[in-house]
């Protein structure tokens, strides 16, 4: 399977990909931030890849379904205590890399909630788009 960044024609924008634009390498960087940018990007690169491999299946613990939606979460550590979030669907020979957002481990306050509701309820929204609509996409690179 093909991955693919969803376009969101709203926006001018594939929201994964401006989500990883935050890690780019930059020249002000120092050199233990480029090595964690680094690592952080390579980890989501490859399970990106192997998941491709495997048909968009989801394999714990590298991704898994979510309860309640018809797209899948593939998670990566950013530190102690937050974990990257992508989301994805299967789309006839593609995987759709649909959001991504950060969650804290332990979320405890409504707000928390209700912006984790948020992201999920955009992913699906981005969802029922690229159905409606399969060239809303970028190649993964």
């Amino acid at each position: 399977m093909e991955a693919v960044y969803y376009y969101d024609k709203a926006t001018s924008s594939c929201p994964v990909k401006l989500y990883l634009e935050q890690y780019r390498i930059k020249n002000s960087d120092t050199e233990k931030a480029k090595q964690k940018k680094l690592h952080l990007l390579a980890s989501i690169a490859q399970k990106i890849e192997y998941i491709a491999q495997k048909n968009g299946l989801p394999i714990p613990p590298i991704a898994a379904p979510l309860h309640g939606y018809s797209f899948f979460e593939i998670k990566t550590r950013k530190d102690k205590n937050i974990l990257i979030r992508i989301h994805y669907f299967r789309s006839s020979d593609k995987i759709v890399l649909l959001n991504a957002f950060e969650k804290s481990d332990s979320y405890s306050t409504e707000k928390e909630r209700r912006a984790i509701n948020h992201e999920q309820e955009m992913t699906q929204r981005y969802q029922r788009l690229f159905i409606n609509d399969s060239t809303l996409y970028e190649k993964y690179q």
